[in-house]
């Protein structure tokens, strides 16, 4: 099979948020190239970010943006705008509240939450997400990397899917036959389920799977798939403030309509038009996810019989998200903490697959970490 064009920028692989292909791509095969080099200047780095790290920067970058946009090299603004990420209007929203100046830095207009915080005359800038003044930490270099990832948490002990990393197809291969399937293929570098391929079966769906993971990542994981639904606890200062379930699009069988008929009910209820849903999928990918479990548009599905109709967990691709903080096990809320401690960050997202959350993570099988994120989703209640 020919690897796919990697310059494409909107593809169905993507779902809900398109990803600038040949960008991304090509960043992570420069991070490799350059690899030898980055090391010596990671030793060099080590030494002198201690240090570095006492310097006014917040201060600096504040400056420098109104500079910036005084050579019309980009615009600082001061309010919320439309296309700000639910996270940045959310966190912006917040700081209004707790009467925090906030101020970004738009590069040629372009939003990519360079931002300033000011509160009493003290200055905070962030990227993304704003973290403690001082050194950052090391996990902060690596949460994001899911080879490196697998790695550190199985020296640690911790419960990862088995499998492993693969730079050639032929490596893929032999990963996905010594797992067995179903195997899940995703990019080392990503996120938002971009490019992520779950339940493959065979070898010709892993070959399809890798070069699409491809697309992003020079460098693809291979994994046993896990049994359950993903859930997201976000650890901040080393407490679990909260765990998310993330379901895949889906109806629930009632015993007498077909699944055509359910999806359409589902996506006439008004809150699947809404900012926090979105209607259930019904193009060709959910068709093909309908033959994956032997079904098609016109099967009736028993009473409390689940079908899913999509991959991705995510809003964007008609996912839900239920708050299960409360039914969450202390067991699991332990491990939650001991996984973000071996990270070592201060902002964490943790993405575990587990079957149920009320119930000790030890005594269920197929149950591991899946990745983290450095930038964790931030909603409205």
């Amino acid at each position: 099979m020919a690897k796919p064009n990697i310059t494409t920028n909107s593809c169905p692989d993507c779902g809900a948020a398109p990803a600038p292909h040949l960008l991304i791509w090509w960043s992570n095969v420069l991070d490799w190239l350059l690899g030898p080099y980055t090391r010596l200047i990671d030793k060099i780095w080590k030494r002198l970010k201690p240090k570095l790290a006492k310097l006014p920067w917040d201060g600096l970058a504040f400056k420098l943006m109104w500079w910036l946009e005084k050579f019309g090299l980009g615009k600082v603004v001061t309010e919320i705008k439309p296309d700000h990420s639910t996270r940045t209007r959310v966190l912006w929203e917040e700081a209004v509240r707790r009467g925090i100046e906030m101020f970004e830095f738009r590069p040629f207009g372009r939003s990519v939450e360079l931002m300033v915080a000011r509160y009493r005359g003290q200055l905070f800038a962030f990227d993304g997400l704003p973290r403690p003044h001082g050194q950052p930490s090391e996990g902060l270099e690596w949460m994001d990397d899911k080879g490196l990832m697998r790695y550190k948490f199985l020296e640690a002990g911790l419960p990862v899917a088995r499998g492993g990393m693969a730079k050639l197809v032929q490596k893929a291969l032999v990963i996905f036959d010594q797992v067995g399937p179903p195997v899940i293929v995703k990019p080392r570098f990503g996120s938002r389920s971009r490019h992520t391929w779950i339940y493959v079966q065979t070898r010709d769906q892993l070959v399809k799977a890798f070069y699409s993971a491809q697309r992003l990542c020079p460098w693809v994981v291979v994994e046993e798939q896990l049994q359950g639904p993903v859930h997201r606890a976000t650890v901040i200062g080393g407490k679990l403030i909260g765990v998310a379930r993330r379901d895949m699009p889906q109806i629930v069988g009632d015993g007498i309509h077909t699944i055509g008929e359910l999806v359409a009910d589902s996506n006439n209820h008004p809150g699947r038009a809404g900012d926090f849903f979105t209607a259930l999928p019904t193009a060709a990918e959910a068709a093909d996810e309908l033959y994956r479990q032997n079904l098609t548009w016109n099967s009736c599905p028993s009473l409390g019989q689940q079908v899913l109709l999509g991959q991705k967990v995510n809003r964007g691709a008609g996912g839900v998200t239920v708050e299960v903080t409360g039914e969450t096990h202390t067991d699991n809320k332990i491990l939650f903490e001991k996984i973000a401690s071996v990270v070592g960050d201060s902002i964490i997202g943790i993405d575990f697959i587990v079957r149920d959350v009320a119930a000790p993570w030890h005594t269920q099988v197929a149950c591991g970490v899946i990745e983290c994120n450095s930038l964790p989703f931030i909603d409205r209640d």
